[in-house]
């Protein structure tokens, strides 16, 4: 879902010429546009951009993006009090407590009358006024509309890329080639977190442990990319299934714009020597074998 806040900002720039400087739209906003149609967690490229058409955006400061999850009204944490005062009276609706558990908003309001927001939620009014207009006036012709805005022809990525367009890489997960925390969790291989804060994504050989341990536990992930280069070599080690360690070489990677803030993942990732904390570069074959291209133009 950040990434689809992130190609909103990025053709608002390119198309409008709104400067970067002025430009944070909220997560949070499109967390509960997905979650107040489902009751689980996860979303689709195609259904994000969609529901950006559908339904607007609004600024992070409007509606700032929380990293606390509100996983039931029953348990004891510290977000429990707004989870009860945000959902407390939908205990008789399951349906809608789990979607607005997730969305941290009753699901229902977005299409209901002022009247009745103000009785249930009065601060959403003005959220849902600054949705309208923002999509009315900034998202309404920003991108064609489009059932599926996969690509299956992995052969205009890179033409899409040269030419400045908008492209977004879903894949799974394999944490060892990513270097992160869940490495260790899963008890993968010895993390390199040089790699992880240069930013550097390998690929998951068959024959590691990565390869079958994240193929079971990986989650799925997006990033915005932003060029490529068919020359550049990652080298990578990685551990195999019966304890070795072997070296491997690939040539050509994706760069990319992460989601993840610019404090962990890609905190010192450079280009040319100039410094884009938060970016990162992963192997084209990484890509390929495992990730899906989404176009938006």
């Amino acid at each position: 879902m950040f990434s689809a806040i992130g190609i909103v900002e990025h053709l608002l720039i390119r198309k409008h010429g709104v400067l970067p400087v002025e430009l944070d739209l909220s997560e949070q906003w499109m967390e509960y546009l997905i979650m107040k149609d489902k009751n689980t967690e996860g979303s689709t490229t195609s259904r994000n951009m969609r529901a950006i058409l559908d339904w607007g955006v609004v600024h992070e400061k409007t509606w700032p993006y929380s990293r606390k999850k509100w996983p039931s009204l029953d348990e004891d944490y510290p977000e429990i009090t707004m989870a009860k005062q945000a959902c407390g009276h939908l205990v008789s609706l399951p349906k809608y407590l789990k979607s607005c558990l997730l969305g941290q908003r009753d699901p229902r309001l977005f299409e209901m009358a002022d009247y009745d927001i103000a009785q249930i939620d009065p601060e959403f009014i003005p959220i849902r006024k600054e949705a309208i207009y923002l999509r009315d006036t900034l998202v309404n012709d920003l991108y064609s509309r489009k059932k599926s805005y996969l690509s299956k022809d992995q052969s205009k990525i890179k033409k899409w890329l040269s030419d400045g367009k908008s492209v977004i890489l879903g894949t799974k997960l394999y944490y060892g080639s990513w270097n992160s925390k869940k490495t260790e969790t899963y008890e993968i291989q010895e993390r390199d977190k040089s790699k992880w804060y240069a930013g550097i994504v390998g690929y998951p050989e068959v024959g590691t442990r990565d390869r079958r341990i994240s193929r079971t536990n990986g989650g799925g992930h997006s990033m915005i990319l932003v060029g490529y280069d068919d020359d550049i070599v990652v080298k990578t080690r990685m551990q195999m299934e019966d304890g070795s360690w072997q070296e491997f070489e690939y040539k050509g990677v994706y760069y990319f714009k992460n989601s993840w803030g610019v404090k962990g993942f890609g905190k010192r990732f450079k280009l040319d020597g100039v410094s884009y904390p938060g970016y990162g570069m992963i192997t084209q074959k990484y890509a390929h074998d495992f990730g899906n291209f989404f176009y938006i133009d």
